[in-house]
Parts: C-alpha cells; sequence; structure tokens
C-alpha cells in the first residue's frame, strides 16, 4: 500500500511536469519567426486562404488561448492538432508511426538487457583475465562510438559484401494484416510466421546497431556493481560456509548488483527512441523518430509540440516503471525522491 501511494503521488507529480514541458515547447514554438502556415502551403497561396487556415488552427488567437484549445483537443478527443507537414491529424500520424518505432526499440532493449548482464557478469567472474579484457576493449570502443557509424559498418558488412541482410526498408504488410501498426506483430497475429521472419531479418541490422552501444555500457556498469559486490563482508560469509560459486553468483549476488543495472538500464530505454532518429534514416525504417525529424525540419507547430510530449511520456513512464522495479529488488530503497 506504501510503495502504491508513493507511485500515485510521482505519477501526479509527473503529469504536472509533462504539462509544463507542453506549455514550454507550444510558446517557444510560437515565437519562432515566420509563418508556418505560409511556409508549408507556399507563397501562390491566396492571402484570404492563409488567414482562413490560421483561423481554423487556432493560430489567431492568443497564446494561452491556442494551448487551451489544445489541451482541450488532447484530453477530450485524443487530438494532437493539424500537421502541416503531412496535412494528416497529428494524433493520426502518431498512431501509424509510434508502433513500429516502439517494436524496434522493444527488441533493442531486450537485446541489451540480457547482453549487457550476460557480458558483465562474465566479465566480473573472470576479473583481470584475458576474458575481461576482451570484453573491456568492446566495452570501450562500444561506449565512445556512435550508433550510426556501427550502422554504416553493418551496412558494408553484412549488406554489401556478404549479403546477408537486406540495406534496409521492411517488407510489406497486406492491409488486413495491419491491426496494431507493428510490423512483427501484425503478422504473428495474423499467422503469418514466414512474413514475422522476413520482418525480423529485415530489423535485425538496425536493432543490433540500435543496441551495441547500449550493451557495452550496461556491461561495465553491471561489472562494476559486481565486481564491487563481490568484496562485501556477506559473500565473504557465504564462501566460508561453503555456498557454491553458481549458487553464490546468482542467488547471493547478482539480485543486489541488478539495482544499478537496472536503474541505468532505465534510462538507456527511454533513450532509445531519441538514439533511432539516424538509424530509422540510414535503414530506410519509417518509424516515428524519422517522423519526429521530419516535422522539426519543416518546422511543423503541431507536429513538433506533439512528438516532445510524446518522448516526454515515454521518458516519464519508464522512469516510474524503474522506481517501482527497484523498490521491488529491495524495499528498503523507495521511490526516487521520496522520504
Amino acid at each position: 500500500m506504501k510503495i502504491l501511494k508513493k507511485t500515485l503521488r510521482r505519477v501526479l507529480h509527473t503529469l504536472l511536469v509533462l504539462l509544463a514541458l507542453s506549455f514550454l515547447i507550444f510558446s517557444f514554438i510560437r515565437i519562432i519567426p515566420g509563418d508556418p502556415v505560409r511556409s508549408s502551403m507556399g507563397p501562390m497561396v491566396p492571402e484570404e486562404t492563409i488567414q482562413k487556415i490560421r483561423s481554423e488552427l487556432n493560430f489567431d488567437k492568443p497564446l494561452p488561448v491556442q494551448y487551451f484549445y489544445w489541451i482541450k483537443g488532447i484530453v477530450t478527443a485524443g487530438d494532437f492538432g493539424m500537421s502541416l507537414f503531412t496535412h494528416r491529424s497529428v494524433g493520426e500520424d502518431i498512431a501509424r508511426y509510434l508502433p513500429r518505432s516502439l517494436e524496434l526499440c522493444l527488441y533493442s532493449a531486450l537485446l541489451i538487457l540480457m547482453m549487457g548482464v550476460l557480458l558483465g557478469t562474465i566479465s566480473a567472474v573472470f576479473k583481470n583475465s584475458w576474458i575481461d579484457n576482451v570484453i573491456r576493449v568492446f566495452t570501450y570502443f562500444g561506449v565512445v562510438t556512435p550508433p550510426y557509424a556501427f550502422a554504416i559498418f553493418f551496412m558494408l558488412l553484412f549488406s554489401y559484401s556478404l549479403r546477408l541482410f537486406p540495406i534496409g526498408g521492411v517488407p510489406v504488410m497486406p492491409a488486413e494484416y495491419v491491426r496494431t501498426g507493428a510490423l512483427g506483430l501484425d503478422a504473428l497475429l495474423a499467422g503469418d510466421f514466414a512474413l514475422y521472419g522476413k520482418v525480423m531479418h529485415s530489423m535485425f541490422l538496425p536493432v543490433l546497431s540500435l543496441s551495441i552501444g547500449g550493451i557495452a555500457y550496461q556491461t561495465r556498469i553491471h561489472r562494476s556493481a559486481m565486481v564491487e559486490n563481490i568484496n562485501a563482508d556477506y559473500i565473504a560469509f557465504a564462501r566460508v560456509a561453503g555456498v557454491g560459486n553458481g549458487k553464490l553468483i546468482f542467488k547471493h549476488l547478482m539480485k543486489p548488483s541488478f539495482i544499478p543495472t537496472f536503474t541505468v538500464y532505465g534510462l538507456q530505454v527511454a533513450s532509445l527512441l531519441g538514439n533511432a532518429f539516424i538509424i530509422e534514416v540510414l535503414f530506410r525504417y519509417q518509424g516515428f523518430s524519422q517522423y519526429s525529424l521530419s516535422v522539426i525540419m519543416n518546422k511543423d507547430p503541431y507536429g513538433i509540440v506533439g512528438v516532445t510530449l510524446i518522448f516526454g511520456i515515454i521518458f516519464a513512464v519508464v522512469n516510474v516503471l524503474i522506481d517501482m522495479g527497484v523498490s521491488v529488488l529491495d524495499p528498503r530503497i523507495g521511490l526516487r525522491g521520496e522520504a
């Protein structure tokens, strides 16, 4: 019950932060020089048409009134406004592109967690051996190398030279299969496992490129936590009591070492969607990150505010979930920021 109350309090605090963030971005977009309506319609459109569109989008009203109508549309109808770039509802664009990017990030997050914990554990168990040194060199290059460099390298090696994976794009999804917007999930729901295999084959290089940096950083964090806990008194007592190495690692050492790993992992998962910008462009993956880049480059007001709010919501949700997970792992640790 105590954890539930703290979680509800944290959720309320998060909602207030998101509200402030949305107003800040909404205000900032409005003070950017230039008329977004004129820019999107072109110089040949009559002035009366421009004014009509401005009125329909509430751009002719004071800033607080514009924000009120925008928030009201989101709360009552899930309407984020009309995109001047795609000429569709921003909510429709989000529903179309976000599931694809979330699926890409989900596979990347799973790969980061599994490989980061595995390599970190191996590196700690074989501390200062050649195995540890090899893993540490990999993590160094993984941390300092940007994702797009890995993407280009993988494309040259696996697509151009070895021709094992497609250079970009995804399989065409039949219209009757589309339910969630996530390609792999839609293929599974339709029972087409052959198509699911093709989707996974096309997503392998983007997922790997997006994950390498996270795997390297997660490995370093988990190794450091395990090395620190190995020297703890309770581990020494367990060794004296005759506890075997396998039980010592997985029962006594893994859980306390996983707390800092899990905390950093949450931040990595929340940042995956932002890091996917260049990955989606390079692999021609039509996802939310590429859509976000397009609306920013075209100074689309409602599009920019909409995608910024979605990024904020994802960060907030992941942080709350990570706080709850850490509290479950160690009840002595309350939710961050709580007494």
